[in-house]
């Protein structure tokens, strides 16, 4: 049945005016027996039986943080439009349009939606328990068994008419055209047959997704296959399904549907429903006082600046082996460390560590040849930067951070409501460099509160000389300057701390025992900083030590130096190696690294393919958008590990060239 053919069985079925058809269409459908007499025929049913929508899927487990402070006390999908809550109204929809099959999937305040089963008894709810550590990919994940032909819906959009139909010819994904530039799914390409083949982040003058679209049976089973078999991928799980579509676009074909701005509404934000609904505010009004809370927008409104924070979250894998994606001591510590534990005794779990001097600084005093008095200890360097900007930022500040960057710093300086702006690390022929004359530019353009400037450089390896630390240092005095040493030890390079902490005051090293020294479970770090700033960052501190257990391994490995010397020269032989090897690779440039990983441009390919593929064979790594470009970074394991990942990249590469 051609599509023409079914819009005519449809419209006769739904009793619509059939006057705008041809006449061979017509025709067609009167000698294949689906239509007589102005009527679907048996036969006719028997034919579009397979477009027969089975059920929609409502996803409502979100948290939606831009609509607190009503949000923290109810869910979206529950906030009340014009007489019905935005759930029911879909409820009510769909029911009407004869699809009787409703799985909602809750996760946020979820107890809120279980009131829904006394009205809508046939209403199936399903908990997706996943739903605060993972984004929406999880919905449909939770709901895989019900995927057949499905309308796949949002609780937080608002319909003004019935869109939904009990027979649907096709997959497709609702949305609207916007001529003005908007941060949304944008589509950027189509086909001769209408189907989607690129979506981009970003655009004006294009169609753009708004969430609520059809799956036939075919693309349901082919979308759960392909979830089914990557959603424990890092990357995967942490997808809006719009991401996991887009990965996947050219087996995963959704035509365009597309509706006016008055047709359909897509409320992000408690502002949007008021631009629209002014009345709204009186359902916020009435909800609080029923809940007795008639105060409460004063009493969190403290919670509405972080409505558009987002946490940072750690790449999560139950993997052991293969983890070339995290960045790992893939080496092992000192086996010393773990001798630590024979010694341990009952007093050193049950007893505060308050004896006047601490082991570890007192280690790493001797180490450096620095006081203790420059020396604070932390629960790894993550924590020395958060706790300096805890104490040095205030809302509005700036703070400058490299491009590309490691993400954590910016959600840490969201999370203190300032803004981030960039510097460049550039690739040069053979190694990625600081772009220092264009860091003091910006310096002067932004007069930031904090630099961070990170040595070796996360993801591309890059270092900084310490001439031009100093001249950083040295020319921003009214700025504190980060240096982020997380990766140091895996070269020769180092910096004469103790000469930059008795020239210059506003300067902080931080250090970890997470990299080098391959603690990376025992969470231990430390920061290098002038007494007083020392005395100001212990205000954020734990007023009891960190744990005994990971200082007594750190000091083990501060004294381990044959072993860390050894581990140091075979991993500088394996990267000297292995960019050699990829090197050899048409198409791909690994650049020379002082860290632990390199960072490789792979010119010509489909980077994820090749990541998809590297992942079937158990071995992960790490893609980094770079310009709008992806890039991979490889953590370095033993010789044996990386044999086998250059001989697999080397293999899916002869396949793979675009």
């Amino acid at each position: 049945m051609t599509e023409k053919e079914f819009d005519y069985v449809y419209a006769v079925h739904k009793n619509n005016d059939t006057a705008g058809f041809a006449s061979d269409i017509v025709l067609s459908c009167t000698k294949n027996g689906w239509v007589k007499d102005n009527a679907v025929t048996d036969e006719g049913y028997e034919a579009i039986a397979p477009y027969k929508v089975d059920n929609a899927i409502i996803m409502a487990a979100g948290r939606s943080r831009r609509c607190m402070p009503l949000s923290n006390y109810l869910p979206k999908g529950l906030f009340e439009i014009k007489g019905d809550t935005m759930v029911e109204r879909q409820l009510k929809q769909l029911k009407d349009a004869g699809i009787n099959q409703v799985i909602l999937v809750v996760g946020y305040l979820k107890e809120k939606y279980y009131k829904l089963k006394d009205k809508y008894k046939d209403l199936i709810i399903i908990d997706n328990t996943e739903w605060d550590e993972k984004n929406n990919i999880s919905s449909l994940y939770a709901a895989q068994d019900y995927m057949k032909n499905s309308y796949i819906c949002c609780s937080d959009n608002w319909f003004a008419h019935n869109v939904y139909r009990d027979y649907v010819y096709d997959s497709y994904y609702a949305c609207k055209y916007t001529d003005e530039f908007l941060d949304e799914y944008c589509v950027k390409g189509v086909d001769k047959n209408g189907y989607i083949t690129s979506i981009k982040k970003g655009g004006e003058k294009a169609w753009y997704t708004i969430g609520e679209a059809f799956f036939t049976r075919e693309f349901s089973s082919k979308f759960v296959e392909l979830m089914k078999n990557e959603y424990y991928d890092p990357e995967v799980k942490y997808m809006l399904w719009d991401d996991f579509h887009i990965r996947h676009i050219d087996q995963l074909k959704l035509r365009i549907k597309g509706y006016d701005d008055d047709e359909c509404k897509e409320f992000d934000t408690t502002e949007d429903i008021l631009q629209f609904y002014p009345n709204f505010k009186d359902f916020i009004e009435q909800f609080f006082q029923e809940e007795e809370l008639i105060n409460s927008s004063q009493r969190v409104s403290y919670l509405s600046n972080y409505a558009e924070t987002k946490q940072y979250s750690v790449v999560s894998t139950e993997q052991k082996t293969g983890r070339l994606h995290v960045n790992e001591n893939l080496f092992e510590p000192s086996p010393k460390c773990l001798e630590i534990l024979k010694d341990i005794t009952m007093e050193d779990l049950y007893q505060y560590d308050l004896t006047r001097d601490d082991i570890l600084a007192e280690a790493i005093s001797n180490k450096l040849d620095v006081s203790t008095d420059n020396i604070f200890i932390h629960t790894g360097s993550s924590d020395v930067i958060k706790t300096i900007m805890t104490i040095v930022l205030n809302k509005g500040d700036t703070v400058m951070i490299p491009a590309p960057a490691w993400n954590y710093y910016k959600s840490v300086i969201e999370l203190r409501l300032a803004k981030a702006t960039y510097y460049d690390v550039l690739p040069g022929k053979t190694e990625y460099y600081h772009d220092v004359e264009g860091i003091l530019s910006k310096a002067r353009e932004t007069s930031p509160r904090i630099i961070i400037i990170t040595t070796p450089h996360n993801p591309t390896g890059a270092i900084i000389s310490g001439a031009d630390i100093e001249k950083i240092i040295k020319d921003n005095p009214k700025s504190l300057i980060i240096v982020d040493e997380a990766y140091l030890g895996f070269s020769d390079i180092t910096y004469d701390i103790k000469y930059l902490l008795n020239s210059y005051s506003n300067v902080v090293f931080c250090r970890t025992f997470s990299k080098l020294y391959g603690l990376a479970s025992m969470r231990i770090g430390y920061g290098l900083c002038t007494p007083m700033a020392k005395q100001v960052f212990r205000l954020d501190l734990n007023p009891f030590r960190t744990n005994l257990i990971s200082r007594k391994m750190a000091v083990a490995a501060l004294e381990d130096t044959d072993y860390y010397y050894a581990m140091k020269k075979e991993i500088s032989e394996i990267r000297k190696w292995f960019i050699e090897e990829i090197n050899k690779i048409e198409g791909a440039k690994a650049f020379d690294s002082y860290a632990n990983f390199v960072f490789i441009h792979m010119e010509g390919y489909d980077i994820q393919r090749i990541k998809d593929k590297l992942a079937k064979k158990g071995l992960l790594i790490r893609l980094w958008t770079e310009n709008g470009h992806l890039a991979m970074r490889i953590t370095l394991a033993p010789r044996k590990t990386m044999e086998e990942l250059v001989s697999l990249m080397k293999e899916i590469c002869k396949t793979e060239k675009a």
